[in-house]
């Protein structure tokens, strides 16, 4: 499995360092125990950090990433897992988030046909931009469905700010303290 990422952010949003899309390496999914209690899941890690920086002059259009998981088949073929998309943090600090992953659902064909067409590798419907998964327009008629195997995504997120109070930016806990 990898994973594919891309920024979406506001007209007032700019990205002073760093890339605002690429793609991790790949990485073989191992049997993890996910609790004692629990049953055995698949594990991937990929340990893949990503640097960039952005400045505005107001929050609107608020920074997010999206994500896209996929898969290798067995002829070699990209196969999509699912989509998510996670706006970044407001406050400083270390965060962790996690991300449910979806995926289009293939609007022709009964169940039946459907299963046809995995058994003879087609493929599922894919987004033509990762990006709608951050935007609200051209959602609205767009039906979806949790990853297969329930995929979900743990996130570490470190996050800095600088001067947001010279634009009357505060955050919660600066206002809690005035």
């Amino acid at each position: 499995m990898y994973c594919r990422y891309s920024f979406v952010y506001g007209d007032d949003w700019s990205v002073t360092s760093g890339v605002t899309e690429g793609i991790s390496q790949i990485a073989n999914s191992r049997r993890a125990l996910k609790n004692a209690d629990e049953e055995k899941g698949s594990l991937n890690v990929w340990n893949f950090p990503i640097e960039i920086s952005f400045q505005s002059t107001n929050t609107y259009g608020w920074p997010r990433v999206c994500l896209s998981v996929y898969c290798i088949d067995f002829l070699g073929r990209d196969v999509l897992r699912g989509y998510a998309s996670i706006l970044l943090p407001i406050n400083p600090g270390v965060h962790t988030k996690y991300a449910k992953m979806y995926r289009p659902v293939n609007g022709t064909g009964t169940s039946w046909q459907q299963f046809i067409a995995k058994l003879t590798g087609t493929k599922n419907p894919e987004f033509d931009d990762s990006k709608i998964t951050a935007r609200g327009e051209g959602r609205a008629a767009t039906r979806v469905i949790r990853s297969e195997n329930n995929l979900t995504l743990k996130i570490s997120l470190m996050t800095t700010r600088k001067d947001f109070q010279s634009f009357g930016v505060y955050s919660l806990l600066l206002m809690k303290l005035l």
